[in-house]
C-alpha cells in the first residue's frame, strides 16, 4: 500500500498519468468569509496584537494549502479516549482490518491514513503521515464506489499519556476537514474531551459527529439515557446539534463491534 501511495506521489510530481484532482473550490459563504478575513487582518495590524493576527493568518495560510488541494476528497479523523473503540470504528467503516485494536493501551500510538481513490496522496502528505502509515484496502467494487473520495484518518488517543500523541492529535485535526468523536458510555462526560477539545471547537459544529460506540454494552433504555445525557452535556458545550434537520452536530449511537449503527 506504501509503495503504490508513493508511486502515486511520484507519478503526480512528474506531470505523467492521469490529471491529478482538481482543485477545491471555495464558494458561496466560505469564499466570502475568507476574503473579509483577510480584509480584516489588512486593516488591523496596527490594531491587534501579534498572537490574534498570527492566528488569523494560519487560518488564512492553512485555507489556501488545502485550496490547492483536491476537491474530490474530504478528510476525515477519528478522534477518541483511551479505550473508546475507535480503531474498531476505523475498521468497520472500512470494511477491513486497518488499524491495531487491543487491550494493551494505547493502541493506536501514531496516525494512520487510508484512502480508496487516487488522487489523496497530497492531502495525506499535508497532514506529515508517512508511507508506512498509509493504507489502501485490496480492491472492492462495492467499497470503492461508496467510500471512493474518502480519506479516513485513525488519531492516536488524545487521553494518552505520552505528550507526542496528543500532540499528533492536536496537530491534525487543525487540519482535517471533518472529523468523527467516539465515546464511550463510561468516559462520554470526560473533562479532558469537553474542556480541551468540544467546547473550544464549538464553532465547528457542522463538520462533527460525536459517537456514542460500544451500546451492546448497555441493556434495555440505557443506551437512550446516555444519549440524552450526551446532548446535554454538549449543548452545555455551546456545541450546535443537528437533530432535525438544522445544521449542527451529528449525535449517533452504535456498535462498532456488532455492527449496530455502522451503516
Amino acid at each position: 500500500a506504501a509503495a503504490a501511495l508513493a508511486a502515486e506521489r511520484e507519478t503526480d510530481s512528474r506531470g505523467q498519468g492521469s490529471n491529478p484532482p482538481p482543485p477545491l473550490a471555495y464558494d458561496g459563504p466560505l469564499r466570502s468569509r475568507l476574503d473579509a478575513l483577510r480584509e480584516l487582518v489588512g486593516l488591523s495590524r496596527t490594531r491587534l496584537d501579534g498572537h490574534t493576527l498570527a492566528e488569523a493568518g494560519r487560518v488564512l495560510d492553512e485555507a489556501a494549502a488545502r485550496r490547492k488541494l483536491s476537491g474530490r476528497h474530504t478528510v476525515i479523523a477519528i478522534a477518541g479516549a483511551t479505550g473508546s473503540g475507535k480503531s474498531q470504528l476505523f475498521n468497520a467503516l472500512a470494511g477491513v482490518a486497518i488499524s491495531e485494536t487491543g487491550v494493551r493501551r494505547p493502541t493506536t500510538a501514531a496516525p494512520i491514513a487510508c484512502s480508496w481513490s487516487d488522487g489523496a496522496a497530497g492531502l495525506i502528505d499535508r497532514l506529515g503521515i508517512p508511507g508506512r502509515l498509509r493504507r489502501r484496502p485490496a480492491h472492492n467494487p462495492d467499497n470503492e464506489a461508496e467510500l471512493r473520495g474518502l480519506v479516513l484518518v485513525d488519531l492516536p488517543d488524545h487521553d494518552s499519556a505520552a505528550v507526542q500523541h496528543r500532540e499528533q492529535v492536536d496537530r491534525i485535526l487543525k487540519l482535517v476537514d471533518a472529523v468523527i468523536w467516539v465515546v464511550d458510555p463510561e468516559k462520554y462526560a470526560d473533562a479532558v474531551l469537553h474542556e480541551r477539545y468540544l467546547r473550544p471547537m464549538s464553532g465547528h459544529a457542522e463538520i462533527m459527529f460525536v459517537v456514542l460506540n460500544q451500546v451492546d454494552r448497555l441493556p434495555g433504555e440505557a443506551a437512550d439515557q446516555v444519549l440524552d445525557d450526551l446532548r446535554r452535556l454538549l449543548d452545555e458545550d455551546g456545541v450546535a446539534l443537528g437533530e432535525h434537520g438544522e445544521p449542527g452536530a451529528n449525535v449517533l449511537a452504535l456498535s462498532a463491534l456488532t455492527g449496530e449503527g455502522v451503516g
